[in-house]
């Protein structure tokens, strides 16, 4: 009897159960999957709502504003345009464009959100007269325009907690021609696949099998954005399988618009000094100086070009490998028809970049920035503006900064072979209390101690106008030309040593006018004045124009024994060149986030009264006079009389040298000195001033204007005694003093004179 064969009944058992198996795996494997996607879905969507990328805060430079008789000349404006990257055409169409007319400029300004709001790209005329502006016309209107602003320099950037650049721009701002072009290229079936693309992956395979090796990726946007915002850049199936399941839960939760979007500001494009540019907004500025607006066709088969290699295909390192690649998409884009013939043949011999671009900054401006940063960190600022980035600006003038560095990289070693010499320069805008131009190092670009801000140092002679000014409003005490005393003086207190200051030249002139005391920089003069004004109220004054920190109480405060940094200087004599107002310096005009919505606007200013205005307007005519026949009258073979006034500093040992000047416009500190406070031997006048004259020659002059108050009039001082004489003597000293009505019969020699019988008479 045979037996039976039992082997495929146990086959059968062990494939059942091996099925069974398989289908509790996967089981398992849905439970877990539908878990990790459940986890996906809450944590994904949480983070892509509102944590999706850091934008920085981005800062930009002062508005030139055009207006008709504003003291900008043609030579200015075509500077500022070249700054801007614009291009000089013989014909205007298109934005970012100018040309020459016969009487002045014809300029197309591209779009700009300003602090204040959007402005469309505008067209127009502008004429000049000498060194005014005449006129500004609309085109092809002609209609005339009360003003029209340049869009700011962008100037640099401060992190938001990572070292990526951007510029976060709505996808309504972005041509439809870029997004096409970035579908064709990289997703042509987005609108129409879960956030994965089978087909796509299909495609790659093949053409990957023919190459025998990898020449074109499967994945969709959608995965290359999960793959930037959230995975690392290794090659394995976990992160592959990764990619997908969060690429699908983003499709779902999102709409393809918010993907689109934020890929476009998540995009990688390269490198500027050392920061990752990311997203279109930004890289548009970066390679073609352009707003997204205006990018041609040729500027976006780049951008596409681009993303598929940011280093490989950069156009300023590889520009032929770059411009193979934009000719390969712009043959693409008018094979599907995005764009005719003419644009091809026009985009194809197109330059790759245009000359002067690929820089976000020219030069990085470490001292100003710093500046910026600390006033930034003074602001109430929203928690998460990282999310929503900033747009900060500012009063920083190029013109100005590029005037200063300049200054002191052509001087220093002109006025002395000390390396050790170090400076500071500060320049402000003293109609707008805006800080223009800082330098805080006798390199330029050392990141470091910012002398502008950091140094405090004695300021010597520069504190004398503060107190001549204080006198003048005290009534009856002081005038230009009363007489004050420059003689010698020991001042002796109980429990103090004996002080006995002197001239800087150790001589005596004497009796003299104010006027010349102050213009000459004699020292006792000044000292006798401030006793008699108190050093109580000098340091009062002190404090109402601006400085903070501590004052000393002591006597030698009539000579400058007061440290200041530069940039306090600077506030100082803001004060005085708005004839006794004082605002406070600040480098912030207003503060937005990437969309232009407002956070911070830098509110009007109506300045506190350190000194009435005929106080002002006496102590700006002696500084005129400091600088037409004084120690700084270095300047008058430059600019000429009456155009500027200016103090000049010096302390004990020759230890600091300082010049300020100023004109209707702009305050220019120098400041000369070593870290280590040992003496460099230089006065102010041949020292600081030097830099400061470079600083004023290299910008426009604005000649100061002095308005003199109804209070003021001409008067006439004896030359001798100091007193009021008729302003028709023919010694007599003429200064604008305060009104008084002198006696009828006052004569030249400053007494009354009796009246013959025929003046008695008549």
């Amino acid at each position: 009897m045979t037996r039976k064969k039992k082997r495929p009944q146990q086959s059968t058992s062990w494939l059942r159960r091996l099925v069974v198996l398989g289908l509790k795996l996967a089981v398992v494997g849905a439970v877990i999957l539908l878990g990790y996607l459940i986890y996906l879905d809450a944590s994904l969507t949480q983070r892509f709502s509102t944590e999706r990328h850091e934008a920085p805060a981005l800062v930009y430079g002062r508005s030139l504003t055009l207006a008709p008789q504003a003291p900008i000349t043609r030579t200015e404006v075509i500077a500022e345009l070249q700054r801007l990257n614009y291009e000089q055409t013989q014909q205007v169409t298109d934005t970012g464009q100018y040309r020459l007319t016969q009487y002045g400029l014809e300029i197309y300004r591209r779009p700009f959100d300003f602090a204040d709001g959007p402005q469309m790209a505008q067209r127009f005329q502008v004429n000049f007269a000498g060194e005014r502006i005449q006129s500004l016309q609309s085109l092809p209107n002609s209609r005339s325009l009360e003003r029209v602003q340049l869009e700011p320099p962008y100037i640099g950037r401060l992190a938001g907690g990572s070292e990526e650049n951007r510029l976060l721009v709505g996808l309504e701002r972005v041509p439809s021609l870029l997004i096409e072009t970035l579908l064709l290229v990289e997703d042509r079936d987005f609108y129409h696949h879960w956030g994965i693309s089978f087909t796509s992956i299909a495609r790659a395979a093949v053409a990957n099998i023919v190459a025998m090796r990898t020449v074109q990726g499967g994945s969709t946007l959608t995965q290359q954005l999960v793959k930037n915002l959230y995975l690392t850049r290794e090659r394995t199936l976990w992160r592959k399988a990764n990619e997908a399941l969060m690429a699908l839960v983003l499709d779902y939760r999102f709409s393809k618009n918010e993907i689109l979007e934020t890929y476009l500001n998540e995009v990688y494009f390269g490198q500027d000094h050392g920061s990752a540019v990311h997203g279109i907004g930004l890289a548009s500025r970066l390679y073609f100086g352009k707003q997204v607006e205006e990018l041609d066709p040729a500027d976006i088969a780049l951008l596409v070009g681009v993303i598929k290699g940011p280093s490989y295909y950069d156009p300023r390192r590889y520009p032929e490998r770059a411009q193979q690649r934009r000719d390969l998409i712009l043959q693409l884009m008018f094979n599907d028809h995005l764009i005719s013939q003419a644009d091809y043949v026009r985009s194809v011999n197109q330059p790759i970049i245009p000359p002067g671009s690929g820089r976000l900054v020219t030069a990085n401006l470490p001292h100003y920035m710093e500046l910026v940063k600390y006033e930034l960190g003074q602001l109430r600022l929203p928690d998460d503006w990282q999310y929503e980035g900033l747009r900060i600006f500012t009063y920083f003038d190029p013109a100005a900064q590029l005037a200063a560095e300049q200054a002191v990289q052509q001087q220093l070693p002109q006025i002395s072979q000390d390396n050790e010499l170090q400076v500071a320069v500060v320049v402000a805008n003293h109609q707008q209390a805006g800080v223009a131009a800082v330098v805080g190092d006798r390199n330029p670009r050392r990141v470091g101690f910012n002398r502008a801000v950091a140094a405090i140092r004695p300021v010597g002679s520069l504190i004398k106008p503060l107190i001549y000014a204080e006198a003048f409003q005290q009534p009856g005490t002081l005038e230009l030309g009363s007489m004050v005393h420059d003689e010698p003086l020991l001042l002796q207190r109980q429990g103090q040593p004996d002080w006995e200051p002197q001239n800087y030249d150790r001589e005596f002139n004497g009796p003299m006018l104010a006027y010349d005391a102050l213009v000459q920089s004699r020292n006792l003069p000044a000292v006798r004045v401030g006793l008699e004004v108190g050093v109580e109220r000098l340091s009062a004054v002190l404090q109402q124009s601006g400085v903070d920190s501590p004052i000393p109480q002591v006597p030698a405060i009539t000579l400058g024994a007061v440290a200041l940094s530069p940039l306090v200087v600077t506030e100082v004599y803001s004060m005085l060149a708005q004839q006794g107002v004082h605002r406070p310096l600040q480098s912030i005009q207003a503060v937005t986030n990437h969309e232009g919505i407002g956070i911070y606007q830098r509110p009007p200013v109506a300045g506190q009264r350190v000194f009435d205005e005929a106080a002002g307007f006496l102590i700006n005519f002696g500084l005129r006079g400091v600088v037409n026949e004084g120690t700084g009258r270095g300047l008058v073979e430059s600019f000429g009389l009456n155009k500027l006034a200016g103090k000049s500093g010096t302390t004990n040992d020759y230890r600091d040298s300082w010049f300020v000047a100023y004109d209707h416009q702009h305050v220019t500190t120098v400041w000369l000195g070593r870290d280590d406070n040992q003496p460099i031997y230089l006065t102010g006048s041949r020292g600081a001033l030097r830099v400061a004259q470079q600083v004023l020659t290299a910008m426009p002059l604005h000649p100061l204007q002095l308005s003199a108050p109804a209070t003021i009039t001409a008067g006439g001082f004896h030359p001798e005694l100091g007193i009021r004489i008729p302003t028709h003597c023919e010694h007599a000293r003429l200064f604008p003093a305060v009104h008084k009505k002198l006696p009828e019969n006052l004569g030249c020699s400053g007494n009354i004179e009796e009246k013959s019988w025929w003046q008695r008479l008549f």
